[in-house]
């Protein structure tokens, strides 16, 4: 059974998910064994991206009952002479289109989340399919993002990204509230299904701009049920829920945070909730090599090294320069105390303001970049993988990075329910 499940997605193509799940998968396996499992089953990307002799895929798994675990795939031991890699496995998706796989149905996704549940991996990497769909969300933990990955050079993909975020938390108070519920068997719960639903319908409508963010949903309800325990444990929740993002494409501190991180939270604060918990993971910096390892069907970790020229050596650090400018007060980043969430009137919760978020973001590229300046590519997926590792080790509980299963949904209700105190 793996001890977590680690989902990449992204919120739309084109920003290098696979190609950064590939090698995120291959660095961690030199750690514990890790198998990946290729679940943008319309494209089958994985398998020309892994070297490696497919005997079973998907298409085995689902038409020939094969066991998923018998679908894992081999790194080819040719390009991995060292060894260094033999701990890796991949599932990849079928050769051809094939619509009940590539549009798998809910008893299949059912069975597919129970099987790699199962795989015979310390870590299961899940490269899920770009944009938001239940063949996405199925996969997706309930209480942090998985992994995002967008791009500096694709915007929409940014906001589409948060928009991930939004869909896993209504997700989970679409079941918290929907019918049957036993959260109405609770104390003065049983009368407001219609106006918690309908209120929930606001928060999710863009354009309604009276319920803009779950912040507000939360004012509005403690309001209503006055201090209830429920509000408290939404509360908790929303504020201990994680969202992991990496940048990738990385060429810059000042574009990546002015066209990726700084749309990607203002999105987050003003439609879902400024209370979230943010960690950037680290960057892949935008190189030639990638692309080309990508050309040649080789991942670019275990690409043959090459000689790096010597680096010039600068007086002034020009990215270190830029960061000098973004703190600035002309961006009106100014370092403050994030205000105390005071519980003495019920979960009420005042909203820092994005820029204070904002500023956190970005003295975590300050602090990233003046350690990994010199950083290759290789070595971008190595510290990524140890920022990863570290978060596994230190567990946040219910919240911790990926997942130590791909709960059901009843799963879910079960966890809130046990969190209640009595009224």
């Amino acid at each position: 059974m793996p001890r977590r499940i680690i989902p990449i997605s992204s919120g739309k193509g084109g920003v290098g998910k696979t190609t950064f799940a590939v090698n995120f998968a291959l660095t961690l396996s030199r750690h514990a064994p890790t198998v990946l499992v290729d679940l943008d089953t319309g494209t089958s990307s994985v398998r020309s991206t892994v070297p490696g002799e497919v005997t079973h895929d998907l298409y085995h798994f689902k038409r020939k009952g094969v066991p998923l675990r018998e679908c894992i795939s081999r790194l080819d031991p040719a390009l991995d002479p060292q060894g260094l890699y033999k701990k890796f496995g991949f599932i990849a998706g079928p050769r051809n289109f094939i619509s009940e796989i590539a549009n798998p149905d809910a008893a299949f996704r059912r069975q597919l989340a129970h099987e790699v549940g199962r795989l015979p991996a310390e870590y299961v990497v899940l490269d899920l399919r770009a944009g938001l769909d239940e063949n996405v969300l199925d996969f997706l933990p309930y209480s942090n993002s998985g992994i995002l990955v967008f791009t500096p050079q694709h915007p929409a993909a940014t906001l589409a990204a948060s928009e991930i975020v939004k869909a896993i938390l209504f997700r989970s108070l679409r079941i918290l509230f929907g019918k049957g519920s036993t959260f109405y068997t609770l104390p003065r719960m049983e009368r407001y299904y219609r106006f918690i639903n309908e209120m929930l319908d606001r928060v999710e409508d863009v354009y309604e701009p009276s319920l803009p963010n779950l912040d507000t949903f939360l004012v509005e309800l403690r309001d209503a049920l006055g201090d209830h325990p429920i509000l408290h444990v939404l509360a908790d929740t929303l504020e201990s829920f994680r969202v992991y993002y990496v940048l990738n494409m990385f060429n810059g501190v000042e574009e990546g945070y002015q066209r990726a991180v700084v749309p990607f939270v203002e999105n987050l604060s003003r439609h879902i909730s400024s209370h979230l918990n943010l960690t950037q993971l680290g960057w892949v910096v935008a190189d030639e090599r990638v692309h080309r390892a990508n050309c040649e069907g080789m991942p670019v970790v275990i690409e043959r090294r090459k000689r790096d020229e010597p680096k010039p050596r600068t007086t002034v650090d020009p990215v270190m320069a830029e960061l000098e400018r973004l703190e600035s007060a002309a961006l009106g980043l100014r370092r403050r105390e994030r205000p105390r969430i005071e519980r003495t009137r019920g979960p009420e919760l005042p909203r820092p303001p994005a820029t204070d978020i904002l500023d956190g973001q970005l003295q975590t590229l300050k602090a990233m970049y003046s350690d990994r300046t010199k950083d290759t590519v290789r070595e971008n997926f190595a510290y990524i993988t140890y920022r990863a590792l570290n978060l596994m080790s230190a567990g946040y509980g219910s919240n911790e990075f990926g997942a130590t299963q791909l709960a059901a949904p009843e799963r879910l209700l079960d966890w809130y329910m046990s969190r209640q105190q009595p009224a």
